[in-house]
């Protein structure tokens, strides 16, 4: 392969051509997923602004509903919504791209109820850059998530080739072979394209666009990778598809899928990282108690049973008593049943097969204030214990930092445990003080204006909120809590000025002093993409 010389030759190209239809417009579970994928929001903060664009915008005339109710789980619009669209779409972009009649959607989502209309804006012909300055950065970004979703969803398919590529590299035996898709008519894909999930775009090779190529071009070779596929594990959810997987399950109902996000997180059952859920400590011992104990209520179809029963109590099929006393009975006896008989032991400590180095009593997992340790089952009585990552070798040997010594005694550094986890100090303690943080700080690059030496870094509290503070310390103390930006105040002159952001205000730019109320709006940097 190294001997084909940096070029690989178009052998043969297979195309079939395909036609992708439109995505129906928004319901409350879908817009929340697009926010989260295309404009990074959360779930809570997309709901949040929707409510903000549907009660309505001042334009110098009092408040105008820019779009149609944001809780719903229809994906019909309107005759009037129809005849709207498809009269901007003939006017902004032409007569080839509206579709003969008019798209019907068909929802899919378990226990539909469709008490009102697809989310869609309420006056198509308001386009999204004409009202841009009289909307929030948020509210812009969603309000033309919304138009475009609706506008696409009235226009004609897009085509497609579906392409298989064989490249010969340095031999015509040595064949690669890419798959994916060429764009022939763009149609609704002019306007806006859905986006998918990560683990979607993996499986499925038409996803990806591949540029126009004739057989017998010559392409050049970048490089060569060589990678072995294992079966992975499903990913950690994501907001977008945690809300997913609740609406195929029928878990919720429209209004609720932010308030069960977030309620989550308050708990600390989940913690995002990377914008990916991980389940903490308390989280998995919470999950183990309730699949264990109460196996049949938190069953993924508990909740779309529960509400089948209840819509035909709604409808007069059935009285609600003999549901209640169903449910209530073997319910709350198996509550008594637990209250009397489990403890709490019984769910937060796992015995493990190893002894107490202390006393020889047995060792078991436990669940503190601070996550899981290994404990002696002898306490009070002994009170041996060690982080559940190490071993019994590693908890009794410090972890020396390699290459690396004490930048005021010259002694080895170690990686110690305090109280609010792991962090590097001096094998020479007590006699040397010394110590630091085990993560790398995030240097802003920005001086200290306190003393014109230091720079400004990013550092995490005991409480586990942000500030930056000068990398002399203790020689230097200026903090702030905001970002810090290379930018003098044109008040008062002080050398720098942080980026501030509040729900009541958005983001602003703003003076550090206290005496000094210099304010400007700051736009965040970005721009909104359609794929």
């Amino acid at each position: 392969l190294k001997q084909a010389d940096g070029k690989l030759q178009i052998t043969k190209i297979s195309k079939s051509q395909r036609k992708r239809q439109p995505a129906a417009p928004f319901t409350t579970s879908t817009l929340q997923q697009e926010a989260v994928r295309k404009l990074g929001f959360t779930a809570q903060r997309a709901m949040r602004v929707a409510q903000q664009l549907y009660e309505g915008v001042d334009f110098g005339e009092g408040a105008v509903g820019l779009i149609s109710y944001m809780r719903t789980d229809s994906v019909n619009l309107s005759e009037d919504a129809l005849t709207g669209l498809r009269t901007l779409i003939e006017d902004k972009y032409g007569k080839e791209y509206l579709p003969d009649v008019p798209r019907i959607f068909k929802t899919r989502a378990k226990n539909a109820q469709e008490a009102h209309e697809a989310i869609r804006p309420t006056m198509p012909e308001v386009l999204p850059p004409k009202i841009k300055s009289a909307l929030t950065l948020d509210q812009f970004k969603l309000y033309d998530l919304i138009w475009k979703r609706a506008v696409a969803s009235q226009m004609i398919h897009a085509t497609l080739d579906l392409v298989a590529i064989d490249f010969a590299c340095g031999d015509a035996k040595n064949r690669f072979r890419a798959n994916g898709s060429t764009l022939v008519s763009p149609g609704f894909m002019q306007v806006y394209q859905e986006s998918i999930d990560e683990a979607k775009l993996k499986e499925d090779e038409e996803e990806r666009l591949l540029p126009p190529l004739k057989e017998g071009e010559w392409v050049t070779l970048e490089k060569i990778d060589n990678h072995q596929h294992f079966t992975e594990p499903p990913p950690s959810f994501t907001e977008a598809s945690i809300v997913k997987t609740l609406e195929e399950h029928g878990i919720g109902r429209p209004s609720t899928y932010a308030t069960i996000i977030s309620t989550l997180q308050q708990r600390e059952y989940v913690t995002l990282e990377n914008k990916r859920f991980r389940p903490t400590d308390v989280g998995k011992i919470v999950n183990k108690f309730l699949t264990e104990y109460f196996t049949q209520y938190v069953d993924y179809d508990f909740t779309a049973k529960l509400e089948d029963a209840l819509d035909s109590i709604a409808a007069g099929e059935q009285s609600y008593a003999p549901l209640m006393h169903e449910f209530w009975t073997p319910f709350i006896k198996q509550v008594e049943d637990i209250q009397e008989n489990v403890q709490r032991k019984d769910v937060t400590q796992e015995a493990i097969e190893e002894n107490c180095p202390k006393c020889e009593k047995p060792l078991s997992i436990r669940l503190g204030k601070r996550g899981r340790f290994v404990g002696c089952t002898g306490y009070p009585d002994c009170d041996y214990t060690r982080s559940l990552e190490e071993n019994r070798e590693e908890s009794l040997q410090p972890q020396i930092v390699e290459d690396r010594v004490c930048p005021k005694c010259e002694s080895a550094l170690v990686i110690k445990r305090g109280k609010y986890g792991k962090f590097i100090g001096c094998s020479g303690y007590p006699n040397c003080t010394h110590m630091e943080s085990l993560q790398k700080q995030e240097d802003t690059q920005v001086v200290c204006p306190e003393c014109n030496k230091g720079s400004l870094i990013k550092r995490k509290s005991r409480f586990g909120t942000f500030f930056y503070s000068c990398n002399l310390y203790p020689e230097c103390k200026y903090a702030i809590k905001n970002p810090p930006v290379k930018e003098a105040c044109p008040t008062c002159q002080w050398p720098i000025l942080t980026i501030k952001t509040t729900k009541r205000r958005g983001v602003e730019k703003v003076c550090p002093q206290k005496e000094c109320d210099y304010t400007v709006p700051h736009e965040e940097t970005g721009t909104i993409t359609d794929s």
